[in-house]
């Protein structure tokens, strides 16, 4: 009959030939402090650059890497209008790590953010005015079945919501896209 190992031992025989990588848990310690204070900074209420100046006692190599990844990541199609600073304090970031080749690539993308939800809404003004003949027939329709008028708008109609969120998808995938393919070049140059 066999010996019966408890979980312990187990345990004990399966890790006796791991290595602790030192150097490794520091580096990513030090890349994930690098992390916090950028987005600390990013997420300040003020703008904090005495919060940059913390970077200054870090290692090169890695504040580039948690800036690349903190810069990137940050790189998203915004829900609405931006008028706060995120953008300036990004460029901030990005003028620590970047070539002036990157910089000029990260300035084209912030511009192309900043003129994303400009064109959503655009293509939302125009679809009400392309739609608002058939939502008015609808309206008489109802009128006509009910005897009472029902002033009906974009949001209350199926088949009207259905042609703007298409529309809408397309203008964030085609958005996407291109954000994508910009990111991956900007990856690139850092």
């Amino acid at each position: 009959m066999g010996k019966i190992k408890s979980a312990w031992e187990i345990a004990l025989e399966r890790t006796e030939h791991l290595e602790i990588d030192e150097e490794r848990i520091k580096h990513k310690a030090e890349i994930e402090a690098i992390k916090r204070i950028a987005g600390s900074y990013l997420a300040a209420d003020e703008k904090k650059d005495d919060l940059l100046s913390e970077l200054k006692d870090k290692d090169k190599e890695s504040v580039k890497e948690a800036l690349k990844d903190t810069i990137l990541s940050s790189l998203t199609l915004p829900s609405y209008e931006v008028k706060d600073d995120r953008y300036e304090r990004l460029s901030t970031l990005a003028h620590i790590v970047l070539t002036e080749e990157g910089i000029n690539l990260f300035d084209q993308i912030i511009a192309f953010l900043k003129q994303y939800p400009l064109h959503k809404k655009d293509l939302i003004e125009r679809l009400e005015k392309e739609l608002e003949p058939m939502l008015e027939e609808k309206s008489k329709q109802f009128r006509k079945e009910y005897g009472r008028d029902i002033k009906l708008s974009l949001e209350d109609d199926k088949e009207a919501m259905e042609i703007v969120n298409k529309q809408l998808d397309a203008l964030d995938k085609q958005y996407q896209n291109t954000l994508s393919g910009a990111k991956a070049q900007l990856e690139e140059l850092f």
